[in-house]
C-alpha cells in the first residue's frame, strides 16, 4: 500500500558473489499525489556499500543522492550504523534463485523467490529499464510468482513450478546481467565476500561454543561486538538478554534461536541476520576447538570465565584466575557464580 510517509529501509543485494548494502524507499506519494519509489543512487546507478559503517559515512557526508528529497530522508540523516542494519526479511540474494527453483516448492522457497523477483522488478521500474521490466514483469511465470494467491501444490501447481524453473534457466542470467549494469559498488568488498558455508561464522564475527560443566554440556554463541560507530573497538558478548547468557543442550534449539531471536547483544554484529538463511542446523554446532572445560582450572577456561563474568556484570573476584596455580575451591566458586547467569532455553 502506498503511503505518503513510507519509511526508507536498508536492504542488501547479492549479485555475482558480492553482497552490498543500500537503501530502498517503498512506494510513497508526493504532495501532488504522484507515486514514487527509489533506491540510494547517484542519478545513474544504485549505490552499494560493503558495511553499515561505510553506508553511514556516505550519508553523513551530505552528498546529494536520489533519496535526498524523500520526505523521510531527515530520519536517515540521524541514523547510526546499527539503525542501518537490514532485517532478515530485507536480504535479496539473486545468486540463490537457481538453487531455490531447483528445490521443492515449499513456502520458504516460494516466498524467497517471489521477494527477489519482485525486487528485480522494482529495480527495473526505478531505473526505467524497459528490457528488464519486460523480462520480469512481462513473463507470465514471473508475474504469477509474485502473485500472493499463487500455489505450486497439486498436479497443476507442480506443472507451474516446473515451468517457472524452465523460465529461470532460460532468462535469469540475463536478468542478473541487467541488474548488475545498474549497480555501483562503493568501497572494498573483498573482506565481505564468502563462498563456502564454513566461513559463515567468520564473516559474522562470532562462533558457537561448548561449555562443559560437571553435570551438563551447554552450547551458546560468543562474538565481538563493536562499541563505537567506527567499529574499531569491540567487546566480547554472548547471545542472551539482561546480563544473562542463553544456553542450549541441543544444536537444533541453538540454531532456531540464532535465526529468530531479536533481543540479544549479538544482533549488533554486521552480518548476524544472514544466519536466518543458514538452512543446515549443523552449521550451528561448535567446532572441535571451540570447547571449554570448566570442570577444573585451566588457562583456556579462565579466559572464558573472565569474559562471562564481565558480560554478565558480576561483581566476581576474577583476580583469583591470575594465579599461576588456581585454587580449585576458588575456581569452583567462580564457576558457580557465572553459572547463575546461564538461562537454559531448551
Amino acid at each position: 500500500m502506498t503511503s505518503p510517509h513510507a519509511p526508507i529501509v536498508p536492504i542488501t543485494l547479492t549479485v555475482n558473489d558480492r553482497t552490498g548494502l543500500t537503501l530502498y524507499a517503498p512506494p510513497w506519494e508526493d504532495e501532488d499525489g504522484e507515486e514514487w519509489q527509489g533506491f540510494l543512487g547517484d542519478g545513474a546507478k544504485i549505490l552499494l556499500f560493503p558495511s553499515t559503517a561505510e553506508l553511514a559515512s556516505f550519508i553523513a557526508s551530505g552528498e546529494e543522492n536520489d533519496l535526498s528529497d524523500h520526505p523521510g530522508y531527515g530520519q536517515v540523516l540521524k541514523a547510526t550504523p546499527d539503525d542501518l542494519r537490514p532485517t532478515s526479511d530485507d536480504h535479496y540474494d539473486l545468486d540463490q534463485v537457481y538453487e531455490w527453483a531447483g528445490d521443492e516448492p515449499d513456502p520458504v522457497h516460494v516466498s524467497a523467490l517471489a521477494n527477489v523477483v519482485d525486487m528485480v522488478g522494482r529495480i527495473a521500474d526505478c531505473c526505467d529499464d524497459g528490457a528488464l521490466r519486460r523480462l520480469v514483469e512481462g513473463t507470465p511465470a514471473y508475474a504469477e510468482l509474485v502473485d500472493e494467491d499463487v500455489s505450486y501444490q497439486g498436479r497443476d501447481g507442480r506443472r507451474r513450478w516446473t515451468e517457472l524453473g524452465d523460465t529461470i534457466a532460460d532468462s535469469w542470467e540475463r536478468a542478473v546481467g541487467r541488474v548488475e549494469s545498474w549497480l555501483r559498488w562503493e568501497g572494498d568488498f573483498t573482506t565481505t565476500e564468502f563462498d563456502e558455508e564454513e566461513s559463515l561464522w567468520e564473516r559474522v564475527g562470532a562462533e558457537p561454543i561448548r561449555i562443559v560443566l560437571p553435570d551438563v554440556e551447554y552450547l551458546t554463541v560468543r562474538g565481538a561486538v563493536p562499541i563505537d560507530a567506527e567499529g574499531d573497538d569491540t567487546e566480547v558478548a554472548f547471545v542472551g538478554t539482561d546480563d544473562s547468557v542463553a544456553v542450549f543442550t541441543d544444536v537444533d534449539a541453538l540454531a532456531l534461536y540464532c535465526r529468530t531471536a531479536k533481543n540479544h547483544r549479538l544482533m549488533k554484529l554486521e552480518w548476524w541476520t544472514e544466519l536466518a538463511d543458514a538452512d543446515d542446523d549443523q552449521l550451528f554446532a561448535p567446532a572441535d576447538d571451540a570447547s571449554y572445560d570448566l570442570r577444573k582450572p585451566s588457562t583456556r577456561g579462565a579466559e572464558l570465565l573472565r569474559e562471562l563474568a564481565d558480560f554478565c556484570g558480576l561483581d566476581a573476584d576474577t583476580d583469583v584466575l591470575d594465579s599461576p596455580s588456581i585454587d580449585r575451591d576458588d575456581w569452583n566458586d567462580l564457576v558457580t557464580e557465572v553459572r547463575s547467569c546461564f538461562q537454559p532455553q531448551d
